[in-house]
């Protein structure tokens, strides 16, 4: 374990005496890698005899992750999942932000107006917009927060059951795009022993099972993708139509794979007046640098932003001019 890592693991261990309950807070739009973190870390600070809640909103969740959330309801493994309406804001409470590190990002920004006391555990690339925590952890060379959390569990050599364990893999496959970015000898080695302690790979392949008219909506989309400069995939969504983030995601997950190709890009609408891109890497293009230019960020090979009340010709001549200036 990284000397950075166990410091900050045995900070958070010893600020929890102070407190009578700690909130995890998963991103909004929260995927399996937020998921699997919030379950592996509640399991990890639950031996601390405080009430421990994992800050839950959604009412429809991605497909996975709705899979997921009924397969752990159905199991009984008393994880407790509270709207913030819900809890009790009486306690003196510590809050520890998983998987993100920016409070608009959180399932419920209001929750900082009544708590103050926040932690940050996270593998993104950490951004000036960063609130001011009394203890983080962000490791951006971690494949994904779930791989940081498997080392907690080793370290403190909890019984996790089967299923959470399936759910922490998930979120790395998902996180790594199946292992093909962002992957050290590490992420494999966590992998290994998330499978050999008793994750299923089979009911890993279940929770990422694609619903197929989305599948086919996405193909009709990556059909359109236009290769510009040798390099770059360009895929451009429906002006008349609202995409989830998330189909962003794998469909430049996808044009990533085509020969040639070193960096993916999809545009598309992902509210009325929102535009999101979502950009992957082999790692020759620094698409985390390139988002940054459209005030977005992320990793060198895995980034995103959004953009508000523009079209999509704008949202792609804008990235063009970018890509113009980045290849010089």
């Amino acid at each position: 374990m990284k000397v950075e890592r166990k410091t900050f693991y045995d900070k958070l261990t010893n600020m929890i005496s102070d407190y009578e309950q700690v909130i995890l807070i998963p991103h909004n739009e929260i995927d399996l890698d937020a998921l699997g973190a919030s379950l592996g870390m509640y399991l990890v600070l639950a031996k601390y005899n405080k009430q421990i809640i994992i800050n839950y909103e959604e009412t429809t969740p991605e497909l996975s992750v709705g899979r997921a959330l009924n397969k752990i309801k159905s199991l009984n493994l008393n994880i407790s999942f509270e709207k913030l309406d819900d809890i009790d804001n009486t306690k003196k409470t510590l809050l520890v932000m998983i998987d993100h590190h920016k409070k608009d990002m959180s399932q419920n920004k209001e929750i900082y107006n009544i708590f103050s006391d926040i932690v940050i555990l996270d593998h993104h690339i950490e951004s000036k917009t960063i609130n001011k925590p009394i203890l983080k952890y962000i490791d951006d060379e971690a494949s994904s927060t779930s791989e940081i959390v498997y080392d907690f569990i080793e370290l403190e050599n909890i019984s996790v059951p089967n299923y959470i364990l399936t759910v922490m893999l998930a979120g790395i496959t998902v996180d790594t795009n199946k292992f093909t970015l962002k992957t050290s000898a590490n992420t494999h080695e966590v992998a290994a022993k998330l499978t050999k302690n008793g994750a299923e790979a089979k009911e890993v392949q279940y929770l990422l099972k694609e619903d197929l008219l989305n599948y086919k909506q996405m193909q009709k989309l990556i059909f359109k993708t236009e290769i510009y400069d040798k390099i770059y995939a360009i895929t451009v969504g429906s002006s008349n139509q609202i995409y989830e983030k998330e189909e962003l995601a794998k469909i430049s997950d996808s044009t990533l794979q085509f020969d040639g190709v070193e960096a993916s890009f999809t545009i598309a609408k992902i509210n009325t007046n929102i535009i999101g891109i979502s950009a992957r890497s082999m790692g020759s293009v620094d698409v985390e640098y390139i988002m940054k230019k459209l005030n977005g960020g992320g990793h060198k090979t895995d980034a995103a932003c959004q953009m508000f009340n523009t079209t999509l010709e704008d949202a792609h001549n804008m990235l063009i001019k970018i890509l113009d200036k980045y290849r010089g």
